[in-house]
C-alpha cells in the first residue's frame, strides 16, 4: 500500500531499519531520489516514482523544506511530503522517524483548503484558519441536520454542509469557508454536547458543489486504493463485511470496482437493536448494487431481554456477540481464494492505524483494508460521487453509525437522537432504547444533585 521515498541511499538505509522493526509484514517498499537536490531536481524525481497505484510518503530533512514546499501543491491526492525535523532524514532515530511516518499518513489523509466556494480535499486552495493536522485527527462533512444541531446549540446560525475538524479530546472545529464557525465538544457523558460560536459568517456549500469539486480527489484515492488491491492477486470470491456506515459502503462500491459483482457478498450483523433507517438502507443499496447479500443475526436484543446487563465501554459484550455471528458467516463464505475487504481507517483508533493493510483473516482468508490512508469526508464524497445514497442516519445529523443503544454512542449522537421527532416515535416501542435512554440520561443523577432536564 505504502511506498516511503527518501532523498539518499543513506536516508533509505535508516528508513528501511525503521521500516524493518515497526512497519514489519506491511509490504512497504523505499524509494529514493537518486540524491537529487533543489526543489526542481526533486520535484522531477518525485515525479518519476509516483503513480496512480498505491500511496506515497516523500520524507525529506529541514534542508529541503522549500522543496517540500513546492512539492505540496504538486503531488496528486495519493501523495504527502512531510519534513522531518532533522537536517537529513538519517539523523532521526528510528524511533523519531516512525512517529514522522506517522505524522505523513496524517497529513496525506487531512488534505483539506479551501476553493472558490468548496471545501477542497487537498492543499491547492486557501489554507483553512487554525486548522492542523495531528496523528489521530479526522475531518467528515457535516451533513443533513448537523448544522442546525450546532446552531440550536450555539444560538446562532451556521452554515449547512460545514467541514468538521475531529481533534483530541472530543473537541471538532466546525469551519464555515476558511474560518472556524464554531468549537464543538463531545464528550461521552449526559446528553447535551457543547458548542460555542466563533467569528465569521455563516456559509453554506451545496452537497452537489462539494462532490464535484472533488471528484478528481476521490477518483485518485479510489485508484490508489485499487491498486494496491490489485496487488494482493486474483481472488475466486470478495466478502465485504458491511455495517451500513459509510466506511464500509465504500469498501463495497470499492470491491465491486476491482472484483465485479459476481465475485462480491455482501454481510451485513443485525444485533436486533439496529436503527430502522439502516436495515432499510442495506437492503435497499444491496439490491441497487446487485450484490449476493447474507443478514446475519447477532442476538444482542434477545439477550438483553434474558437479562444481560447494558453494554457499558468497559463491557461491550454486544460487540463480541456481533463479531462472531459475522465471522461465522463469513467461514462459511470462504471459497478458494477469498478476501475479506474492510472499511477500517487509520482515524478510527491507534489500534486500527497499527494494523498492516493486509493481513490473515476469518476461515483462511485474506483480509485487506484499502481504506487505510482515507479521511471520513474522502470516504463520504467517494460514495456520493458514485450516486450511492449514504445511510440516512447522516442525514439526521449522526456521523458514525452503530446500534440505537451502543456504548460508543456519544452525547452528540444522544442529542441528534433526541431532538428527531419522527426518529424518537418510531423508537420509543422498544423497550431495549427506552432502558438505554433512561440509563444515559440518570446514570450520573446523584452526582449531579437532580434529575436531567427535558430534552424534548
Amino acid at each position: 500500500m505504502f511506498t516511503f521515498v527518501v532523498r539518499s541511499k543513506r536516508d533509505a538505509d535508516a528508513l528501511r531499519a525503521m521500516v524493518q522493526r515497526f512497519y514489519s509484514g506491511w509490504g512497504v517498499e523505499v524509494k529514493t531520489l537518486h540524491g537529487a537536490r533543489g526543489a526542481e531536481a526533486i520535484l522531477k524525481a518525485v515525479s518519476s516514482i509516483v503513480s496512480s497505484r498505491g500511496f506515497y510518503i516523500i520524507l525529506l530533512g529541514r534542508e529541503d523544506r522549500e522543496a517540500a514546499r513546492v512539492l505540496e501543491a504538486e503531488l496528486p491526492p495519493n501523495a504527502a511530503a512531510h519534513v522531518v525535523p532533522k537536517a537529513r532524514v538519517r539523523n532521526a532515530r528510528l524511533e523519531q522517524l516512525y512517529v514522522e511516518t506517522l505524522r505523513a499518513r496524517a497529513r496525506l489523509r487531512l488534505a483539506a483548503s479551501w476553493g472558490e466556494d468548496s471545501y477542497l480535499l487537498s492543499w491547492r486552495g486557501r489554507r483553512l484558519e487554525d486548522y492542523t493536522v495531528d496523528l489521530s485527527f479526522d475531518n467528515f462533512i457535516g451533513l443533513g441536520s448537523f448544522a442546525r444541531l450546532v446552531s440550536m446549540l450555539t444560538g446562532s446560525e451556521v452554515g449547512e454542509n460545514p467541514l468538521v475538524l475531529r481533534l483530541q479530546g472530543g473537541l471538532h472545529y466546525v469551519y464555515n469557508g476558511v474560518r472556524v464557525r464554531a468549537l464543538l465538544e463531545v464528550g461521552d457523558e449526559g446528553y447535551r454536547p457543547r458548542a460555542r460560536i466563533m467569528e465569521g459568517e455563516p456559509v453554506s456549500v451545496p452537497l452537489s458543489r462539494l462532490v464535484d469539486a472533488n471528484r478528481e480527489v476521490v477518483e485518485a484515492l479510489a485508484e490508489a486504493s485499487a491498486g494496491f488491491l490489485r496487488s494482493l492477486g486474483d481472488f475466486d470470491r470478495v466478502v465485504v463485511p458491511w455495517s451500513g456506515g459509510k466506511d464500509s459502503t465504500a469498501a463495497l462500491l470499492l470491491a465491486i470496482r476491482v472484483y465485479g459483482r459476481r465475485k462480491v457478498v455482501a454481510v451485513y450483523g443485525d444485533t436486533g437493536t439496529e436503527f430502522p433507517d439502516t436495515v432499510h438502507y442495506v437492503e435497499e443499496v444491496a439490491s441497487r448494487l446487485g450484490v449476493e447479500f447474507h443478514r446475519v443475526y447477532a442476538g444482542v436484543d434477545e439477550a438483553l431481554r434474558r437479562g444481560a446487563p447494558m453494554p457499558n465501554h468497559s463491557n461491550r459484550w454486544c460487540t463480541g456477540l456481533k463479531v462472531r455471528a459475522i465471522e461465522s458467516k463469513i467461514k462459511e463464505l470462504v471459497e478458494g481464494r477469498t478476501l475479506v475487504l474492510i472499511g477500517d481507517r487509520d482515524a478510527e483508533s491507534p489500534a486500527r492505524s497499527d494494523r498492516p493493510p493486509a493481513r490473515p483473516g476469518p476461515g483462511g482468508s485474506i483480509a485487506a483494508a484499502p481504506l487505510k490512508p482515507w479521511s471520513g469526508a474522502a470516504v463520504q464524497l467517494y460514495v456520493l460521487s458514485h450516486g450511492v445514497p449514504l445511510n440516512p442516519m447522516y442525514s439526521r445529523g449522526f456521523y458514525r453509525v452503530g446500534c440505537y443503544m451502543c456504548p460508543a454512542l456519544r452525547n452528540w449522537e444522544l442529542y441528534a437522537m433526541l431532538h428527531d421527532r419522527g426518529l424518537c416515535i418510531r423508537l420509543a416501542g422498544s423497550p431495549i432504547y427506552r432502558r438505554f435512554i433512561h440509563s444515559r440520561l440518570y446514570r450520573r443523577r446523584g452526582e449531579e444533585g437532580g434529575g436531567a432536564e427535558n430534552p424534548g
